[in-house]
C-alpha cells in the first residue's frame, strides 16, 4: 500500500471491504489525526480488540511504547512525507498485555479532489522473523562454539533433507563424522526404529520440511548407530526458515535417554510388581483390568475375572513359619502363571489372595476349565526342605459383560462369588452367574452318572473305524472309539472324558474300554476275520495307575491275543510327563509286545526330542492338517515333514480324517502307509465293520 489511494470516504466501499476482509494482515483506516475509523477482521485476531473498542482511539494506544514520540514521528514521516514509503517495524501491544513485532505498510488516502483525508495501514506479525534475525545477528559468532559444547546432539539438513552438520554429540551417537555424513540423506545417518517392534520409525525431518512444523519423536524410539550400538532417544525436528519465512532446512535436536529409560522401567517395575512373587500387584492388576474392559468393549468379546484365596493358609504360617509360607506363595504364583495362557494375567493382591484375568473366552465353560486348572495346580503337593504341604484354593468368578461392565461391579461380583465358595465349604469354584452355576451342577451330574454307569456296566459302548492300508487298498485294523448313551442321547468323548480325567474315573473307564476292545478282537479272530491292529486310546492317568502293565498282560493272555495286535494311542501331551514312571511303563509295554502310537501328532507340544527316549511305533497325523491340505501349502509341508520323519525313524504313519479321494492320493504319493476317515467309513458298530475285515479284496468307500 505504498501508492496513494483516492477514496471519497475512509469507510471502504463493498468491493474494497471484500478484499480487505480477506487479507491475513491487520488493516486500519485512520483520519489525519490517526484516530481509527475502520478495521478489518484480521485486526481483531492480531490485537485482540473488537472494532468497537478500537474506533475513535488514536493508533498510539496500540504501541508497546506509546510515550516514544521519536519513534512514532519517524513512522509518521515515513508514512506522510517520505518520497518512497517503505515497511516500518514497530513493537506493538496486544489487548491481553503481550507484545509483538509488526511490519507496518501505510499509504495516504485522498478524496476525489486529491486532498489528503487520512491513512490506511496494514500490519503483519513478524515476531518470529525478528527473533530469528536477532538470534542470528547476536549469536552467529558463538553458534558453533555453543553447538560443540551443549550436551544434546544436533543435526542440521538442507531443504532436501541432506545432512549439513553434526555436532560432536551427534557424531558420537550416530557413529558418523560431519565430513562423512555431509550430503547424505538424513535417514541414512539418523536411523531410528521402534524399540519393541524393531520397525523403522517415521523420520521427523520429512514432516518438518513438508509441513513446516516442529515434530517430536514417538516414545520408545531407538537410534541405531553406524557401529552397531543402540540408544534410546528423545528428539524433535524443526524447520529452518530464511528472512522471508521460506524453509531452508531442518534442525534435529536429540538426547540419549537410555539410562533414564532403564531407571524409569525399574521404578515402574517396583511400583507395579509384588516384591515377593514378582507378579503384578494390586495397582498394576487394576490397570490391566481397566484396559481389558476397554478392549473387550471394543471387540465385544468376553473375559473372566477370578478371585482366589488359599484355604486355611494361616495354618501353614502358624505351623511352619512365615518364611516357609512365603516360599509356598512364590511357588503357587509360579504354578498359576505357568498354567495360564500368555494373554492372561495373574496378580497377587496381598497375603494369600490372588486375582486372574482370563481374556478372549470362547464360552463360559472355558472359564470353568481354566479355573479348575488353577485349583489343580494348587492341589498338587508342595515339597520344600523335606516338608510336604497340601493346599486347596477357593475361586470366585465374574464374567464380562454378563456380571458387570465396569471394574467396580466386576470386582464386587467376583468377591461375592468367592465368599459364597467359602461359605459352602471352600475348595471349589463358584460363578456369580446363576446360569454358570447350573453348568457346574451339570458337570457334577455327569460325574455322578459316570460313576453309576461304571458301577452298573451300562450305557457305554464302542464303535469301530477301519484303518486302511493305502498300499494294498484294504483294511488292516480298526480303532475303537468310546460312546456313552446318556439321558436319551449319545455323548461324544469330548463331552465326558475331561470330567472322567479330572475325577480319576478315567482309570476304571479305560479299563472297561480295553476289556471290551480286546474281547471284540478275540471274537473276530475266532470267526476268521482278518485283523492285525486294534487301536485303543489310553489316558496318562491310566498309564500312571498301579499295575497297569501287569493287568493288561493278563487281559491279553486271557483272550489269547498277540500283544503286537494291540496299539495303545497316547496323546502328544502325555510325552510331557517325562518322568521315570511314564518312561518305564512305556518301555514295559513295548517289552510286552504292545505297540505305542502318538495320537494327534504335531498339534500339541512338538515333542520331537522325546521320540529319542520313548518307545514309539506309530505317528498319527491329526485331521486338522488334512482339512485344507489340498489348498494350503503350509499344511502340505507339515504333512510331508511328518511323513518324512516317520520314514526316517522307521515308524508307521496313520493319517486321520481322510474325506476325499484326492487326499488319499496325496498321502499315498508322499509315503503315508495307513489312513482313516469318512472317505472309507465313519465309526460304526462291530457288525457293520465286519465287511472291511472279510479278506484281502479291496473295500469300496462307504
Amino acid at each position: 500500500m505504498a501508492v496513494k489511494k483516492s477514496m471519497g470516504s475512509l469507510q471502504p466501499d463493498f468491493e474494497h471491504q471484500f478484499i480487505l476482509h480477506a487479507l491475513g494482515d491487520a488493516v486500519i483506516a485512520t483520519d489525519l489525526d490517526r484516530r481509527i475509523l475502520w478495521t478489518n477482521p484480521a485486526f481483531s485476531r492480531l490485537f485482540g480488540y473488537s472494532p468497537e473498542e478500537a474506533l475513535s482511539q488514536t493508533t498510539s494506544f496500540l504501541y508497546a511504547n506509546p510515550g516514544n514520540y521519536e519513534e512514532q514521528g519517524r513512522f509518521r514521516y515515513n508514512l506522510e512525507a517520505a518520497p518512497d514509503p517503505h515497511p516500518y517495524d514497530m513493537l506493538y501491544r496486544k489487548k491481553e498485555g503481550g507484545t509483538f513485532w509488526g511490519e507496518a505498510r501505510g499509504a495516504t488516502v485522498t478524496n476525489r479532489k486529491g486532498e489528503r483525508i487520512g491513512f490506511m495501514v496494514a500490519i503483519r506479525d513478524i515476531t518470529r522473523r525478528k527473533d530469528l534475525l536477532h538470534a542470528l545477528h547476536t549469536e552467529k559468532d558463538r553458534w558453533f562454539v555453543t553447538l560443540k559444547s551443549i550436551g544434546d546432539a544436533v543435526i542440521t539438513t538442507d531443504e532436501h533433507g541432506r545432512v549439513v552438520y553434526l555436532n560432536p554429540v551427534a557424531e558420537h551417537l550416530t557413529g558418523w563424522t560431519t565430513d562423512a555424513a555431509r550430503d547424505q540423506p538424513v535417514e541414512a545417518v539418523f536411523r531410528i526404529v521402534n524399540e519393541h517392534t524393531r520397525a523403522t520409525a517415521d523420520n521427523p525431518v520429512e514432516r518438518a520440511l513438508s509441513e513446516g512444523v516442529i515434530v517430536g519423536l514417538a516414545n520408545h524410539t531407538l537410534l541405531l548407530s553406524r557401529d552397531g550400538r543402540e540408544f534410546s532417544i528423545e528428539d524433535s525436528a524443526a524447520p529452518i526458515r530464511d528472512d522471508e519465512g521460506r524453509i531452508r532446512g531442518c534442525v534435529i535436536v536429540f538426547r540419549d535417554v537410555t539410562e533414564k529409560r532403564r531407571l524409569e522401567q525399574r521404578i515402574a517395575h517396583q511400583a507395579n510388581t509384588d516384591a515377593l512373587t514378582n507378579l503384578p500387584n494390586r495397582h498394576l492388576f487394576q490397570d490391566r483390568l481397566s484396559r481389558t474392559i476397554a478392549r473387550s468393549r471394543r471387540s465385544e468379546k468376553s473375559f473372566a475375572l477370578l478371585y482366589l484365596d488359599v484355604d486355611h493358609f494361616k495354618n501353614v504360617n502358624d505351623r511352619l513359619g512365615h518364611p516357609f509360607g512365603d516360599r509356598i506363595l512364590v511357588e503357587l504364583g509360579r504354578r498359576f502363571e505357568s498354567a495360564l495362557r500368555k494373554a492372561d494375567t495373574v496378580a497377587r493382591l496381598g497375603g494369600d489372595e490372588f486375582a486372574v484375568i482370563l481374556e478372549n473366552l470362547s464360552d463360559r465353560t472355558e472359564a470353568l476349565t481354566l479355573g479348575q486348572r488353577l485349583m489343580n495346580e494348587a492341589a498338587a503337593s508342595f515339597r520344600i526342605d523335606g516338608s510336604r504341604v497340601d493346599l486347596t484354593v477357593s475361586v470366585g468368578v465374574a464374567l464380562y459383560p454378563d456380571d458387570g461392565t465396569d471394574m467396580a461391579t466386576l470386582v464386587r461380583n467376583a468377591d461375592i462369588a468367592l465368599f459364597q465358595v467359602k461359605r459352602e465349604g471352600r475348595n471349589n469354584i463358584q460363578f456369580f452367574s446363576e446360569e454358570m452355576n447350573r453348568i457346574v451342577q451339570d458337570r457334577l451330574a455327569i460325574e455322578a452318572d459316570l460313576r453309576e454307569s461304571l458301577e452298573e456296566k451300562n450305557g457305554f459302548f464302542l464303535l469301530y473305524q477301519p484303518i486302511i492300508d493305502l498300499g494294498r487298498s484294504q483294511a488292516v485294523g480298526v480303532e475303537a472309539l468310546l460312546r456313552w448313551r446318556h439321558r436319551l442321547r449319545v455323548r461324544l468323548p469330548e463331552e465326558f472324558i475331561p470330567v472322567a480325567e479330572e475325577t480319576g474315573l478315567i482309570v476304571p473307564l479305560g479299563q472297561w474300554v480295553l476289556q471290551t476292545a480286546i474281547g471284540q478282537a478275540r471274537s473276530w479272530l475266532d470267526r476268521g476275520f482278518s485283523l492285525s491292529r486294534m487301536a485303543v486310546n489310553v489316558a496318562v492317568k491310566q498309564i500312571h495307575s498301579d499295575h497297569f502293565v501287569e493287568e493288561l498282560g493278563s487281559l491279553l493272555t486271557e483272550h489269547r491275543i498277540d500283544p503286537s495286535l494291540l496299539e495303545l494311542e497316547i496323546t502328544e501331551g502325555t510325552l510331557l510327563f517325562r518322568d521315570h514312571h511314564t518312561l518305564e511303563t512305556l518301555k514295559s509295554l513295548r517289552n510286552l509286545g504292545v505297540r505305542i502310537s502318538i495320537d494327534d501328532f504335531g498339534t500339541g507340544y512338538s515333542a520331537l526330542n522325546y521320540l529319542r527316549h520313548f518307545p514309539v511305533n506309530t505317528l498319527k497325523i491329526d485331521r486338522s492338517f488334512l482339512n485344507d491340505m489340498l489348498s494350503n501349502h503350509y499344511d502340505q509341508a507339515i504333512v510331508r515333514a511328518i511323513l518324512t520323519l516317520g520314514q526316517s525313524l522307521s515308524l508307521d504313519t496313520v493319517a486321520e480324517g481322510v474325506e476325499e479321494e484326492d487326499q488319499a492320493r496325496f498321502l499315498k504319493e508322499n509315503g503315508c502307509s495307513l489312513v482313516q476317515g469318512y472317505f472309507y467309513s465313519q465309526a460304526v458298530s462291530p457288525e457293520r465293520i465286519e465287511p472291511f475285515l472279510s479278506g484281502p479284496d479291496p473295500m469300496p468307500p462307504t
